[in-house]
């Protein structure tokens, strides 16, 4: 985001946000990023706290994240790990569109780094894991693939919630089935789109990307959220140089790469199934469910059982 970005939706604590429905008083920025920022507000009438995402409007922006996590969000309406929409609507004269949600509890990234060892017992990292999977398919079986999968873009719920993943930000999601619901012609080339850390080799290779990359983004957030030694590439910033390591993680490293794991026989599995995909083909999800229970089974945990964050009671 640029400067110019940072300016215009710079707004401070105590500004007033209307729309038809209510009006929201910003409490405090809650985390930026290309698509504009997101801000923690309370509705004036009734006190309740809500997350607002805002974007700016810009002529020369030819698609709105904003926009598309509106769509999506409406789409899969109360999906079990999905956020639900409080309020949207477009300040015109300010130049912005803001998008009002239920407020959700801290990221997975910000939940590993309060663990002594920055990572998550192996019990809890493959339940939050199956969550995170779970999201993932609900959305593919929408007709769309994430394409930024990461420990900050999955957060807890908030009290009640505190055992529930949500999915979040679908700013650079793509449709990947047509409108007969058949699977859209993989285009020649396609520039890259999401993280480095978690971009799957297709995305490094510049070649279309379907519900199996998401999986294998997915793979690698697993792996982030109980390495302790972290991802092999976790300080490598080229990309052509992260592409090389995670090809060599499915030789001659792989063993290195799941070192000090308690059990890892599941996980190669579901490595191996991932790879075996091909653009066109469906993902046994069920399969990778099941290798992930037998990996925690075979740990001596429970996939169900109460998260890191629950045994300590944080959750905000």
């Amino acid at each position: 985001m640029s400067d110019e970005d940072d300016d215009d939706l710079n707004f401070k604590p105590g500004t007033e946000i209307s729309s038809s429905k209510a009006t929201y008083v910003v409490s405090k920025l809650l985390g930026e990023g290309g698509f504009g920022a997101v801000y923690r507000v309370k509705d004036v009438k009734t006190e309740k706290q809500y997350a607002m995402k805002v974007e700016r409007k810009l002529e020369k922006r030819k698609h709105s994240k904003l926009k598309m996590e509106i769509a999506i969000l409406k789409l899969i309406g109360n999906g079990k790990h999905f956020t639900q929409i409080v309020d949207r609507g477009k300040k015109d004269k300010e130049g912005y569109f803001f998008l009002v949600m239920e407020l959700v509890g801290k990221s997975l990234a910000d939940l590993k780094l309060e663990r002594d060892l920055k990572v998550f017992s192996f019990t809890t990292g493959l339940g939050v894991a199956q969550q995170c999977l779970e999201a993932c398919e609900a959305l593919h079986k929408h007709g769309f693939i994430h394409r930024d999968l990461k420990p900050q873009n999955y957060a807890c719920g908030l009290e009640k919630q505190k055992h529930l993943i949500y999915i979040l930000d679908f700013g650079i999601a793509r449709k990947f089935l047509n409108t007969k619901n058949e699977l859209k012609t993989p285009r020649e080339s396609v520039g890259f789109k999401g993280t480095v850390r978690f971009a799957p080799l297709a995305c490094h290779k510049g070649t279309e990307m379907g519900p199996k990359d998401d999986c294998e983004s997915w793979f690698y957030l697993l792996l982030d959220l109980i390495l302790t030694q972290g991802l092999p590439w976790r300080k490598i910033s080229d990309k052509n140089d992260v592409l090389k390591c995670k090809e060599e993680c499915r030789k001659d490293k792989r063993e290195a790469m799941l070192s000090g794991l308690p059990h890892t026989t599941e996980l190669n599995r579901i490595l191996d199934y991932i790879d075996k995909q091909q653009y066109h083909d469906r993902v046994d999800y069920d399969y990778i469910y099941k290798m992930l229970e037998e990996a925690c089974i075979s740990s001596g945990g429970k996939i169900d059982a109460p998260y890191d964050w629950e045994l300590e009671g944080d959750t905000k």
